[in-house]
């Protein structure tokens, strides 16, 4: 800290990639103004999907004007900032500008998404030999000695409110190891920075003692996986009214089915984004409370859209989608599904009939989700709608950095159809946020 004025001595300046890799550069505090007013010219060709070495340069530009004293650290004050081209436009492939761009197709409409999420994570420690293994053996709602990662969601928790970002509720998960935070619900972009935010205090928290907070969805094969459940409701602009609430009881309206009607319809193709790795589809198996069918039903968490009991609340009145992980760039996953259930709306597309089937156990036919990121990117590269409204640019990038991944990990382990967790793996999303 600078001792003559109490400011910090760093300003990091904070964004992510197409990826939804968390990147950041730091500059003097004293240059705050300067950025605020100009921005700062970075590298692009290094950022995966931004910039070609011919033409690197991109420009770095606060999203807010005020910076944010990190409490875990104070001696930085950080910045979120989105990528601009050097002539001043939008950069077309910044998920924060993705997100933007979409949200504001749904303004036109008179809509706005609010969406609140469930971060799931384990507390890890890596032995000597390299072995990743889970920091307690409690299980779901364990409470001390059992569930000794309590105090650590705890002071996640405080630091968060610090940061204007309020939680629902926490706990430990149902696996060795894991653990639970709810983000209240907000509208789009501000969820999307909450969760990349609460993904940093997360991990560097969890660093600063000597622990490992990891996102990876699946590090133990016997083990349920993490996933990212989002919380989602269309309000009016003046978000006086919720317009996923139905008249007259618990259920939800009819905007809300056409809204699950469009999830359900591009099922496969948002697969890619928000289960965007390679790792991802060893969470997304049958039996470990995870979804692999395409199927929506009220209560029913073996499905892939879930309908939460609101008990006849018009706020609460919902829907959750527990296909995402939080390895997936938070602002492109909502944008995607924002578009995807906003075509369910203009194509008044009717979901099929809800199901009360256990889809763990049940020997029902329904469509699944794709079995491996190499199944959802060829799904992605060939969707209409997405490369519509992300863009060829966009959807082009996506899949080529994907398809590399997965070249990577075939070439690596030999046996892409393994469901055991490789050390490739456990090397590639360990530390990813």
């Amino acid at each position: 800290m600078c001792k003559e004025h109490g400011q910090p001595e760093f300003l990091r300046m904070i964004f992510s990639d197409l990826l939804g890799y968390t990147r950041s550069i730091e500059v003097g505090f004293d240059r705050l103004e300067e950025v605020v007013d100009h921005g700062l010219v970075i590298d692009g060709s290094s950022v995966p999907g931004y910039a070609t070495v011919n033409e690197s340069d991109v420009l770095l530009i606060p999203s807010r004007a005020t910076p944010l004293i990190q409490p875990w650290d104070p001696s930085a004050a950080f910045l979120l900032c989105r990528i601009h081209e050097v002539s001043g436009e939008l950069h077309p492939r910044d998920p924060r500008n993705i997100l933007k761009r979409i949200a504001s197709l749904a303004a036109k409409r008179g809509l706005q998404l609010m969406v609140g999420s469930e971060l799931e994570f384990f507390t890890v420690a890596r032995r000597t030999d390299d072995k990743i293994v889970p920091l307690d053996y409690g299980g779901y709602f364990s409470s001390q000695p059992q569930d000794n990662a309590l105090d650590f969601r705890r002071d996640v928790i405080r630091t968060l409110k610090t940061l204007g970002i309020e939680t629902t509720s926490h706990h430990h998960e149902v696996a060795s190891g894991q653990q639970e935070i709810g983000l209240q619900y907000v509208e789009a972009e501000t969820a999307a920075d909450n969760i990349m935010l609460s993904r940093i205090v997360i991990s560097e928290m969890a660093y600063r003692r000597g622990m490992i907070a990891t996102f990876m969805p699946k590090p133990f094969p016997d083990q349920n996986g993490s996933g990212m459940h989002l919380h989602q409701s269309l309000w009016g602009l003046d978000s006086s009214r919720n317009l996923f609430a139905a008249t007259g009881d618990s259920s939800i309206s009819q905007l809300a089915m056409m809204y699950i009607g469009g999830l359900l319809e591009h099922a496969t193709t948002l697969a890619a984004i928000l289960a965007p790795t390679v790792n991802s589809y060893k969470r997304l198996v049958p039996g470990f409370e995870a979804p692999s069918r395409v199927a929506w039903g009220y209560r029913n968490r073996s499905t892939m859209v879930r309908i939460p009991h609101f008990n006849g609340s018009k706020k609460a009145a919902r829907i959750e989608l527990r296909s995402p992980d939080a390895t997936s760039s938070p602002h492109l996953v909502i944008a995607s599904i924002l578009a995807a259930g906003l075509d369910g709306i203009e194509r008044r597309i009717e979901p099929p009939q809800p199901t009360d089937k256990d889809l763990f156990e049940s020997g029902v036919t329904l469509k699944s989700l794709p079995g491996s990121l190499e199944e959802a990117l060829d799904s992605l590269e060939k969707s209409t709608m997405m490369r519509k409204v992300l863009g060829d640019s966009v959807v082009d990038a996506l899949v080529a950095l994907r398809k590399l991944e997965w070249k990577e990990y075939v070439e690596s382990t030999g046996d892409p159809g393994s469901s055991e967790i490789t050390d490739w793996e456990i090397e590639r999303y360990m530390h990813m946020n």
